[in-house]
């Protein structure tokens, strides 16, 4: 989403969180005007084409929501409606998650089809590793999770030498027993692992997983320290800092320097990532390839990537600004949040001047769609290092993520490598109001990208210059195989 969702704006709410006239009824009526008044893209959601079945959808739901007090059933009901608009950047943020977790036959279903490894025992598993110390695998061995709720065997395969399992030492439950397998390992390279990890409810999630010397580095999940054998080495400062943090800048190899970036999400997100950047600059600098990993990135804030564009520019880059309804209730956000932010140095120094043309807009046209204006990054074509950048993304690449995509894609070094983003940045400049009932708030969208109608990505996402196959788990090595066959 654009900019942050500014807490103050809970002041705005009329919340009747526990009064006794509080019904679904009051929410639904809420949502509708909210939206019918409020939404930069209603109009083009309900045309004449899909106006008649919103209207038929408007009975129904109101007839629906009459006298229900329960907000789980309140919950259905209003995303029925919403879900109408197809738009991932306008929904109901509950207090309350309201998934249904499988059921305890459907889970006990699914633990038994995953392996129990034969040793039960750490001393029994001790045992292996001594007998066997001449010919295990660097990966072989008892490890323990960076927050100690895991103490794990990791063992070879009986026939197959690139297939290992990590498997408990320990009970948990009375489904997570001393050996059920908890990861399965598969070599790919030197030192890295395509790898299935089991979750608590033994779904799974297909990721990598790096050896650094003593450290399991399982990628966005856990990371674990060998306890035995005694390892022989140990990470190095260097490799603490660059190898093994989530986010982090890292030398791949003598010509390919990678960025994994945080989710724009985080807070003071620009600073955090600018700070990453300048304390980095050598490795950026000094890199003929840069890879930038986007990859799971939800969007946010969307002045988080600027600190990237000095080292990815070729020439100028144009962030295009959207096209707001201008209404009196979208004003009353947008000066509030105005208001809000003076105490904020950080948010006031990017957020105040556009906001402050905005507002002049919107007040000077009432009742039509206003342009907020550009923001241009003004670079000269340059030959500084790096010569080629690849910006990741994947399915779950989302909103601003997918528009800062775009942008960095205006320069000719770039060069888009994944999958299909999710597709969810037609929808902007996203604020929220306070609901009548259970302390909800909706979210909805005062812009649409300027790219609508003609080019809309809802849904559909950003397609990859270069494709990565859905079977390829380590994708920077895939990356940099790549960047050594282009001029």
């Amino acid at each position: 989403m654009k900019h942050l969702q500014i807490l103050f704006l809970v002041l705005l709410s009329s919340l009747a969180f526990g009064q006794n006239d509080c019904d679904c009824e009051r929410n639904y009526n809420e949502v509708y005007q909210k939206i019918r008044d409020n939404y930069a893209a209603y109009d083009m959601k309900v045309n004449a084409a899909t106006k008649p079945a919103f209207d038929a959808l408007n009975k129904k739901i109101a007839s629906k929501a009459k006298g229900v007090k329960d907000p789980k059933a309140c919950f259905e009901i209003l995303k029925e409606w919403t879900d109408f608009f197809k738009d991932n950047h306008l929904f109901i943020n509950f207090q309350t998650s309201f998934s249904v977790a499988d059921s305890p036959e459907v889970v006990a279903a699914r633990a038994t089809k995953v392996l129990v490894q034969k040793h039960t025992s750490e001393s029994s598993f001790e045992r292996y590793l001594k007998d066997n110390q001449a010919n295990l695998d660097p990966a072989e061995g008892v490890w323990e999770s960076d927050d100690k709720e895991y103490r794990l065997g990791v063992i070879k395969d009986a026939t197959n030498p690139k297939k290992l399992y990590g498997f408990l030492l320990t009970d948990r439950d009375k489904l997570w027993v001393k050996g059920k397998t908890k990861f399965e390992l598969e070599k790919i390279g030197t030192d890295r692992y395509k790898t299935k990890y089991y979750y608590s409810d033994f779904s799974a999630e297909i990721t990598l997983t790096r050896l650094v010397k003593n450290i399991l580095a399982m990628d966005n999940i856990y990371k674990f320290t060998k306890v035995s054998p005694t390892p022989t080495e140990f990470v190095t400062l260097d490799e603490q800092t660059h190898a093994l943090p989530d986010y982090r800048v890292e030398r791949i190899d003598s010509s390919t320097t990678l960025i994994v970036l945080p989710p724009f999400t985080i807070p003071n997100a620009p600073l955090y990532i600018n700070e990453l950047v300048s304390q980095n600059e050598k490795l950026i600098l000094g890199a003929k390839n840069l890879i930038i990993d986007m990859r799971n990135n939800p969007g946010g804030d969307d002045n988080a990537f600027d600190a990237l564009f000095p080292y990815i520019a070729d020439g100028p880059i144009i962030r295009k600004g959207s096209k707001m309804r201008a209404t009196q209730e979208n004003l009353i956000l947008l000066n509030h949040e105005l208001r809000s932010i003076q105490d904020f140095p950080q948010f006031k120094l990017t957020l105040e001047p556009k906001l402050r043309q905005i507002i002049r807009e919107m007040t000077l046209n009432m009742g039509t769609m206003i342009t907020a204006p550009d923001k241009e990054f003004n670079y000269k074509s340059t030959d500084q290092m790096p010569k080629k950048v690849v910006v990741l993304v994947n399915k779950n690449t989302a909103s601003t993520a997918e528009s800062i995509s775009l942008e960095a894609k205006q320069s000719p070094k770039v060069i888009i490598m994944g999958r299909n983003t999710k597709g969810a940045a037609d929808y902007t400049e996203v604020r929220d109001w306070g609901l009548p009932c259970f302390g909800w708030r909706l979210a909805i969208p005062l812009g649409i990208s300027y790219r609508l109608p003609t080019q809309p990505m809802e849904n559909v996402g950003i397609k990859p210059d270069v494709e990565i196959p859905e079977s390829e788990a380590d994708w920077v090595s895939f990356t940099v195989k790549y960047l050594n066959t282009i001029k």
